[in-house]
């Protein structure tokens, strides 16, 4: 995918169809996917396309410039892991961030957070806002700060300001948060610029969802299917690329190593779908039974041809397995069997480089059921 993405060449009417399901929330029967809990998080979500800052120094301590893990570093089953960055015991993807961390990147503020890397060995392949992208998470924040603030997702300027800081502020007085997205006007940091409440009760440990996407240089953002935060962006933006960011982030700083930030996603996808790459598959697939072969062909539309598939979030039940080409197959096993259907995150991607991901399911009966 080159520097400055291609605008989609999709009619307007498409084009508002594109949002509304790529913003739609996936919510449907929300649970946990299916996480393992013995690997790092590269063994259960696709990390080869993400870096990753840590409030540690290269020593290990908190006195000297934070480092950054990269993508070969992170990927895959033998990942890495660390007391910031680790698989909690249900299989999240469990970030922490001490008000004592690390810093880095002229912020005085620690960090434990994603930083998307669409070539990985070239932090200035980015995205303009003239194409599609979209970020789309399940997440819980388990610790706050003092001051109740953990920003968890970013769409960030490249040498520029974010343009969308996602982030829980939770209220101990009323022992309860809520998802605000702030919306910067221009590419310098501070006014003007609006804050949005996008979801509003959120207990501090409970989950909930959030979508950022810029969409033919409009920046919007929602939590848990809710009313969508739009900006039309200020022609300034039109010479500034992005990317996106995802963890804990704090928006303070002090010394302690027991104060601070703990976020724990059970989804982080993000894709690029233009050229009108859309899958279109169903989110509910084809049930399966254990013990019995399984095997259901996944889809798309749109794009520039050589479509291949990969898992972004979670893994299909026990037994299956997701090919490049876009089969589920293989054969259940018993102890996939259960009264709630199995989730899991697939991305197609396209020969120019788009991508486009979608939640899917499927239930496993008893054989005999």
């Amino acid at each position: 995918m080159q520097t400055q993405s291609r605008p989609s060449r999709l009619s307007a009417r498409r084009q508002a169809l594109l949002g509304a399901l790529l913003l739609s929330g996936l919510l449907a029967g929300e649970t946990q996917a299916d996480l393992y809990k013995g690997v790092p998080p590269g063994g259960n979500f696709a990390l080869e396309n993400w870096n990753i800052t840590v409030p540690a120094d290269a020593s290990g301590g908190t006195a000297g410039k934070a480092v950054t893990i990269p993508p070969e570093q992170l990927a895959g089953k033998q990942g890495y892991q660390s007391t910031w960055f680790r698989t909690d015991s249900d299989g999240a993807m469990t970030f922490w961030a001490p008000l004592n961390g690390a810093t880095a990147g002229g912020s005085s503020s620690p960090r434990a957070e994603l930083r998307e890397m669409l070539d990985p060995g070239n932090l200035s392949v980015t995205w303009n806002g003239a194409g599609n992208s979209l970020q789309d998470a399940l997440v819980k924040v388990t610790q706050v700060p003092s001051d109740g603030i953990v920003i968890v997702g970013q769409v960030h300027g490249y040498g520029s300001a974010p343009l969308i800081l996602l982030y829980y502020r939770y209220d101990a007085s009323k022992q309860t948060g809520r998802v605000i997205a702030k919306l910067q006007g221009l590419p310098e940091q501070g006014p003007p610029f609006t804050n949005h409440v996008l979801a509003e009760n959120i207990r501090l440990g409970e989950a909930f969802t959030y979508q950022m996407r810029v969409s033919n240089n409009v920046a919007m953002a929602s939590a848990n299917g809710g009313p969508v935060a739009r900006m039309p962006m200020d022609p300034a933006w039109n010479s500034e690329t992005f990317y996106f960011k995802a963890g804990a982030y704090l928006h303070m700083h002090g010394d302690s190593a027991t104060e601070g930030g703990r976020a724990k996603f059970y989804r982080l996808a993000a894709s690029h779908p233009n050229d009108g790459l859309l899958v279109n598959s169903p989110a509910a697939l084809t049930n399966a039974t254990a013990e019995q072969p399984y095997l259901v062909q996944l889809s798309s539309t749109g794009g520039l041809g050589g479509a291949t598939w990969k898992l972004v979030s979670g893994h299909p039940p026990a037994g299956l397995r997701l090919s490049r080409d876009g089969v589920i197959s293989g054969t259940p096993q018993a102890r996939a069997v259960s009264t709630t259907a199995h989730w899991f995150v697939a991305q197609v991607q396209d020969v120019n480089g788009s991508t486009h991901h979608k939640k899917f399911s499927i239930l496993v009966r008893a054989a005999g059921n």
